[in-house]
Parts: C-alpha cells; sequence; structure tokens
C-alpha cells in the first residue's frame, strides 16, 4: 500500500501557497495563519479554487490541515449547502416585514400619496414573486429606509418606483434630461445617488454627480444642484 502522506498537501504547502495568493491579490501577510482578518468572503471562495491548484501543481490530494480549519470554522463560513425549506422560510419572512411596511404606509404615512405608493409597492411584490418566486421579492431595509426618508422629507413628490437588479426600492424624480435626481436605498442605510441638474453658469451645459450618502444627509448632499425645483411639491 501506498505511503499516502507523500501525496498529501500539507499545512506547510497550505502556508506557502496562502502567502503567494495574498501577494497576487495585493495583500499582505506576515503568517497566514494568524492573520485571519486579512481574509474576505471573496478570498474565501477564491481560495479554495486556488487549493485546486495546488493540488495540479503538486500533483497532491489535498486533505483538511490545521491551516484549512483555521481559515474556514463552521461557526463563520459554512460549506454544507442550506435546505430548501430554510430559504424559503427566510424568504417568507421577509415578504412578512414588506407586507407589514406596506400596510402602515397605506394607513399611517402622512403624505398625500401614501395610498397610490401603497399600490405601486404591492404591484412590484407581487412582479417580482412571480418571476423570482425563490428569492425575497423586496429587500425590506431597502424599504424601510426609502420611507424612513419620506418621513423625514415630507416636502417630497411622489416618485417613480422601480426595483433594481438586487430588489432594492430605486426611485427617481425627473422633469427633464438636465433634471434628474435618482436614489437606490441599500439595506445598509446608505443610498446610492445620481444627480443630473442644469449647470447655472452655462444654460447649455449638465452637472453629473453621482456617490453612496446615508439616509440622513442625502438630502442635504442634494439641495446645492438644486433638486428641490423639482423633487418638492
Amino acid at each position: 500500500m501506498k505511503n499516502t502522506l507523500q501525496n498529501v498537501v500539507t499545512p506547510e504547502d497550505e502556508k506557502f501557497f496562502a502567502a503567494q495568493y495574498f501577494s497576487m491579490n495585493d495583500k499582505v501577510c506576515d503568517d497566514p495563519e494568524t492573520d485571519e482578518e486579512l481574509w474576505t468572503y471573496e478570498d474565501t471562495y477564491n481560495w479554495r479554487g486556488f487549493q485546486s491548484n495546488i493540488r495540479l501543481l503538486l500533483g497532491k490530494e489535498i486533505q483538511q490541515s490545521t491551516l484549512t480549519l483555521k481559515f474556514f470554522p463552521e461557526d463563520r463560513i459554512s460549506v454544507k449547502s442550506e435546505s430548501p425549506f430554510d430559504k424559503i422560510d427566510e424568504c417568507r419572512n421577509e415578504d412578512e416585514k414588506v407586507l407589514r411596511i406596506i400596510s402602515y404606509i397605506r394607513s399611517q404615512l402622512k403624505a398625500d400619496f401614501a395610498q397610490q405608493l401603497a399600490e405601486r409597492l404591492e404591484f412590484l411584490y407581487e412582479v417580482s414573486h412571480e418571476e423570482h418566486s425563490n428569492e425575497i421579492a423586496i429587500m425590506p431595509e431597502s424599504l424601510s429606509n426609502f420611507v424612513a426618508l419620506l418621513q423625514a422629507e415630507t416636502y417630497l413628490k411622489y416618485p417613480d418606483v422601480v426595483l433594481s437588479p438586487s430588489n432594492n426600492i430605486r426611485v427617481q424624480w425627473r422633469t427633464a434630461p438636465n433634471r434628474h435626481f435618482a436614489v437606490e436605498f441599500l439595506s445598509s442605510g446608505d443610498a446610492q445617488f445620481v444627480i443630473f441638474s442644469p449647470d447655472p453658469w452655462h444654460s447649455e451645459k449638465t452637472i453629473r454627480s453621482s456617490g453612496i450618502a446615508s439616509i440622513d444627509s442625502l438630502m442635504e448632499i442634494a439641495q446645492p444642484y438644486g433638486v428641490l425645483s423639482w423633487a418638492s411639491r
């Protein structure tokens, strides 16, 4: 019987190639076994592919080593596939949150367009469910952040409301090609925004600005571009 230890990638092999991995990805790693904070989720999956290259280069089999276990403990990153029932339960819970927020908009949001907004969100919810029945229809944190903006900035007009590819709420106030204010509400509490507005010194030119800001500071950042002239009542 063959000595299988000679055909196994050792922890020392992994440490060497881990250092190579960090180098290739512009990271500095003094000790790949202890510098765990350098590892991101993206690194995790990239590293697994890199391990396959180790096997091909050395002609050895990969077994679990001390290094591998330290990088990927079960409580940090699960390598087991989720149960489909867990996914269904998660979607149901998130969908229930969305429906509660829509109900709140309909009954308690102090805006003259509350009913219209609730109907629009119900439509988007149903369409999203039909197209992607196994996914969360609308990200509840995104919708909640949108409502928070409307509650804080009560002067805003009713915007066009759509869903982003990530099922975040995306809205826009637009009256002309050079009067455009679009916002996508992220689950983190931030907002990605795009602004097109007339250049006050050159009427034929358009100022273009984009960025990410907290919900609390969004309108303060947008106001100097004159967005309230077309986005407020």
